[in-house]
C-alpha cells in the first residue's frame, strides 16, 4: 500500500513541491484559532473575535477562486508573489490594530483583505499533481495524499497555534503561521519545473466562472454540506464533553474523528476500484449520511467518539473522491480555480454551521442537540450527490473524451478513478 504514495512522490519534483505546499497551508489551520484567541485575550470578547475570524474565512472562500482564476491564465508565481505582498502586510496592520490601539472598526476590512489574498495553497499543489498525472490512476493517489496532508495540518495546527498564542506572545500564531506561509509558499514558486503553463487565455476572465461548468456548482454545494459536518462537530462536541462533566476528552474525541479520516484515506488511496468515480462518490456520500445520522441520539462520551470515528472514516473517500472528480470533468486550463472552489464551499459550510450548532445546543439546552446539524449536512451531502449523479456521469464522460482526443491514442483505463 504505503509503495502506491511511494512511487507518486518520487516522481521528478513532487515531494518537494508536496512538502512546500505543506508548509505555506499552516496558515489555513492556524489563522483562524489564532485570530480568535488573539481577539479574545487583547479585547476580552469571543463575540468580536468569532466576527473577525468569521470575516477572514468568508473573504477568503469568496474571492480566492476569483484570484485562482487569474493563476490559471497568468501563472501561479506571477499572481501569487502579488497575493503574498498584499497579504503579509495586512496580516500585520490587523495584529497591530487589535493589540496596539484601542480601534475595533480598522479591524474589519483588515480581515477581509487578509482573507481574500490569503494564497489557496492546496488548489495550486493539486494543480501540479494533475499536470504530473492526469489521465492516470496515480492521480487519485496523489490527490489522496494532499487529503492526508491536510489532515495532519488541521490536526497540527489548532493545538499548535492555540500554545503559541498563550505561552509566548497573543499574536505568536499568527506571526509564526504567516512566516511559515512566506517561506512555503516562496519555496513552491521557486520550482518552476512543476508549475502548470498558464493557459494565457485573459479573455476568458471576463467570462462565466468555472462554477457554472457542468457539475462544477453542484460539488461545491456538497463540499459546503462536508464542511457543515466539520464546522458543527467541533462544536457540538466541545459542548457535549463539558455537559457529561468531561471537558478534556473533547480532544480526544475530535482526535477519534481525524484517525478514523487518515486510517481510510491511507487505505483508500491507494486502492484500484473498478467502478465508475461518479458512482463511488455518491456511494461514500450515502455511507457518511448513514453512519452520522445517530449522531444526535448517541446517550455516551465513548458512543460519541465512536461516532466520530465512523464519521471521518467515510468522510475522507468523499472528499478525495470529489476532488479527482473536479480534475476529470474540467479542462486543465480552469482546474485552479474550480478546486478553490471546493474549497470555499468547504469554508462556507465551516463557518455557517459553527454559530448554527452553537445557537441550537443554547437554545434546547442540551448539547447533543446541536448534532442535529452535523447529520443534517451529512444527509443534504448525500441527497446532492444523488441528484448530481447523472450529470457528474456525463461530465465524466465528457472529460474522458477531450482525454482521448488529445492524447492522440487510446485513453489510460480510469474507470477506477
Amino acid at each position: 500500500m504505503f509503495a502506491t504514495y511511494g512511487k507518486v512522490l518520487r516522481l521528478p519534483g513532487a515531494f518537494r513541491f508536496s512538502a512546500a505546499g505543506m508548509l505555506a497551508r499552516l496558515q489555513i489551520a492556524m489563522n483562524g484559532i489564532g485570530l480568535v484567541v488573539l481577539v479574545s485575550l487583547t479585547r476580552d470578547s469571543y463575540a468580536l473575535a468569532g466576527g473577525i475570524a468569521a470575516l477572514y474565512a468568508l473573504s477568503n472562500a469568496a474571492v480566492g477562486p476569483q484570484i485562482s482564476r487569474l493563476i490559471d491564465a497568468r501563472g501561479q508565481r506571477r499572481i501569487v508573489r502579488l497575493q503574498l505582498a498584499v497579504n503579509v502586510p495586512a496580516v500585520v496592520g490587523l495584529i497591530l490594530v487589535i493589540q496596539l490601539s484601542t480601534l475595533t472598526w480598522p479591524a474589519f476590512p483588515l480581515a477581509v483583505v487578509a482573507g481574500a489574498t490569503q494564497p489557496i495553497i492546496g488548489s495550486l499543489v493539486r494543480a501540479r499533481w494533475s499536470t504530473k498525472l492526469r489521465g492516470t490512476d496515480e492521480l487519485r493517489t496523489a490527490f489522496a495524499w494532499e487529503s492526508l496532508v491536510d489532515e495532519a495540518i488541521f490536526i497540527v495546527g489548532p493545538p499548535l497555534a492555540t500554545v503559541l498564542a498563550l505561552s509566548l506572545f497573543p499574536s505568536a500564531a499568527l506571526v509564526t503561521a504567516s512566516v511559515a506561509t512566506v517561506i512555503g509558499t516562496w519555496w513552491l514558486l521557486s520550482q518552476r519545473s512543476t508549475e502548470p503553463v498558464p493557459s494565457g487565455r485573459t479573455g476568458g476572465l471576463r467570462g462565466r466562472s468555472a462554477l457554472l461548468l457542468p457539475g462544477v456548482g453542484g460539488l461545491a454545494l456538497v463540499f459546503v454540506f462536508l464542511g457543515g459536518i466539520f464546522g458543527s462537530m467541533e462544536v457540538v462536541t466541545v459542548a457535549f464533553t463539558a455537559e457529561a462533566g468531561q471537558p478534556g476528552a473533547a480532544g480526544l474525541a475530535l482526535a477519534l474523528y481525524a484517525v478514523g479520516s487518515l486510517i481510510t484515506g491511507l487505505i483508500f488511496g491507494a486502492a484500484r476500484i473498478a467502478m465508475p468515480i461518479a458512482r463511488q462518490f455518491l456511494l461514500w456520500t450515502i455511507l457518511l449520511a448513514v453512519v452520522t445520522a445517530p449522531m444526535p441520539f448517541l446517550p455516551s462520551v465513548v458512543l460519541v467518539g465512536a461516532g466520530l470515528f465512523l464519521a471521518g472514516s467515510a468522510c475522507s473517500p468523499a472528499l478525495i473522491l470529489g476532488m479527482s472528480l473536479v480534475d476529470r470533468i474540467v479542462p486543465p486550463e480552469r482546474l485552479t480555480e474550480a478546486i478553490s472552489w471546493t474549497g470555499s464551499g468547504l469554508a462556507v459550510g465551516i463557518a455557517l454551521s459553527s454559530p448554527l450548532a452553537g445557537v441550537l445546543v443554547d437554545a434546547d439546552g442540551s448539547a447533543g442537540i446541536g448534532y442535529v446539524v452535523t447529520a443534517g449536512c451529512a444527509v443534504a451531502a448525500a441527497l446532492t450527490a444523488l441528484a448530481l449523479h447523472r450529470t457528474l456521469t456525463r461530465a465524466v464522460r465528457g472529460g474522458d473524451e477531450v482525454v482521448l482526443a488529445t492524447s492522440g491514442g487510446p485513453a489510460a483505463d480510469r474507470s477506477a478513478g
